[in-house]
């Protein structure tokens, strides 16, 4: 019975330690815009498999010429294209059949590239890519904590506190970004959000 109080003593102030922490700091979320001149990349799949009709009569020479031919109409030569053989072996097609990437900063001329339709030919997926410096990071991460502890302080104000030295800074934003532009349709392509988390002292 007396180690049971003595527990349940300790599991009290052990709580109340926990709760005086939490009045003593807060926690914001900061975010900075910033501009963006990415990498657009589709992939093609060129597939035997995606013949429906006319099977025994056509090759998989002539429907992937036939695409480059399409391709060449519309200004996109075959040697801007880089042909990717073991991603189509790995994605379990039973015919023959190849992957072809194409990638362009001009999100004009990828709009151009994906409206070019023709037998045999599927769309895999199409990815927005950036790449950004460790000298980039650090600036955005200085705005992003300087929008935080913008917040902070409002917050802090409102309840007559103030803050003070941050306590921690959570940054899992990451030098590379590849996202995909099918789930990012309606958004803007030339900006992205640098996020931290930030706990301040409460004073």
């Amino acid at each position: 019975m007396k180690n049971l109080f003595l527990s349940f003593a300790f599991a009290l102030t052990t709580m109340g330690l926990f709760a005086q922490g939490n009045q003593n700091t807060i926690s914001v979320g900061g975010v900075h815009k910033y501009s963006i001149a990415p990498e657009y990349k589709a992939n093609m799949i060129i597939s035997m498999s995606n013949v429906y009709y006319d099977a025994e009569t056509m090759t998989f020479s002539s429907i992937k010429s036939g695409y480059l031919d399409k391709l060449a109409k519309v200004g996109i030569s075959s040697d801007r294209l880089t042909e990717n053989e073991l991603q189509y072996l790995l994605s379990g097609y039973d015919k023959e059949g190849t992957v072809l990437t194409f990638v362009t900063k001009s999100l004009d001329e990828m709009n151009k590239f994906l409206k070019v339709k023709s037998v045999g030919v599927t769309k895999s997926d199409t990815n927005l890519v950036v790449e950004m410096t460790d000298a980039q990071m650090a600036e955005y991460a200085k705005m992003a904590y300087e929008n935080a502890k913008q917040k902070a302080e409002a917050l802090a104000k409102k309840i007559g506190r103030t803050i003070g030295k941050a306590t921690s800074i959570s940054d899992s934003n990451s030098n590379k970004i590849y996202d995909s532009m099918y789930y990012g349709y309606g958004n803007s392509f030339d900006s992205k959000e640098y996020h931290i988390s930030v706990s301040f002292e409460l004073l």
